[in-house]
């Protein structure tokens, strides 16, 4: 039996195609497994395609030896920068490990990075450290990051993001004025690839339910400091969010281009994770709160 924990990556995926995009799965097999009811979702067979959340559990029952398509080899992280992820950490207990993530340090992947934080859960393995990533930051967006000390642990933080009782909030510097001081965005949301290249975008017939809520927090000249506080949580809510509205966040090429790479005010994407809390971790109320980035100071 092979389990996956669906990421916010994955979020409103077709299971058969993120299988069959993910790993070495053909159309023929991918029909078969459903048809005979060996793939289950949240411990419920299905008998055809159904669309995947973040924190889903899935489970092919087959004798398969799966390889990830995109797997790459593992690197050899030193040990200064091993030291440098522990010195990240800002709360710590038996059931999590929580850092503050730098902006630049990829979570997954290697494209734009010589290691991920990925990389280095795999050498600390060594050490005897054994944390399970259980939902991700952009690249570039720096702030609380939380691990699963256990596998326990990470399908209960699974089950709190994907029922929405774990609240985010963000700081971000947007570019010009915000319209009124405080509201919600409600923009459906989709990933499209697009002359090759992938974004995400608001596409109100087919994208899935996007919610974020917004306030104001200081006006500069010509941009100003929000606070973010997303409900759900697409891939690149917040940074497609903040341009719909007309405010996008300094730094963010891909989404605002050239004119909102504002170097004199920050040579960076301009968004963090600055709190997350949990109402009910354990019986009592968590609350994890990162450094004020130098961005917002």
């Amino acid at each position: 039996m092979i389990e996956i924990i669906i990421d916010d990556d994955a979020q409103g995926s077709r299971i058969d195609k993120f299988l069959m995009n993910r790993y070495e799965i053909g159309f023929p097999l991918m029909q078969k497994l459903i048809r005979s009811k060996n793939i289950k979702v949240n411990s419920k067979s299905i008998s055809k395609p159904v669309r995947i959340e973040a924190g889903d559990e899935i489970k092919i029952y087959a004798d398969l030896k799966l390889r990830k398509i995109d797997e790459k080899p593992r690197v050899r992280v030193s040990d200064g920068a091993i030291e440098d992820f522990l010195s990240m950490m800002i709360y710590e207990d038996e059931h999590i490990f929580a850092i503050d993530k730098p902006s630049g340090l990829a979570v997954q992947g290697r494209s734009l990075a010589n290691f991920s934080i990925d990389d280095i859960l795999y050498n600390l393995k060594k050490r005897g450290y054994k944390l399970h990533l259980v939902h991700r930051l952009d690249r570039d967006t720096s702030g609380v990051l939380l691990l699963a000390k256990t596998k326990e642990s990470a399908a209960i933080l699974s089950e709190h993001f994907k029922n929405k009782t774990i609240k985010k909030t963000y700081l971000a510097l947007v570019t010009g004025e915000l319209s009124k001081n405080s509201g919600i965005i409600d923009i459906p949301l989709l990933k499209k690839r697009i002359d090759g290249v992938e974004k995400v975008y608001p596409d109100s017939a087919l994208g899935s339910k996007a919610t974020t809520h917004f306030k104001l927090i200081e006006i500069y000249a010509g941009f100003c400091l929000v606070e973010l506080m997303p409900v759900t949580g697409r891939t690149h809510q917040l940074r497609v969010h903040t341009k719909e509205i007309g405010n996008p966040i300094i730094g963010d090429f891909k989404y605002g281009g050239k004119k909102v790479l504002m170097r004199e005010v920050a040579d960076r994407l301009c968004l963090h994770a600055k709190k997350i809390e949990i109402e009910d971790y354990f019986g009592k109320k968590l609350v994890i709160e990162s450094k004020t980035p130098q961005f917002a100071l």
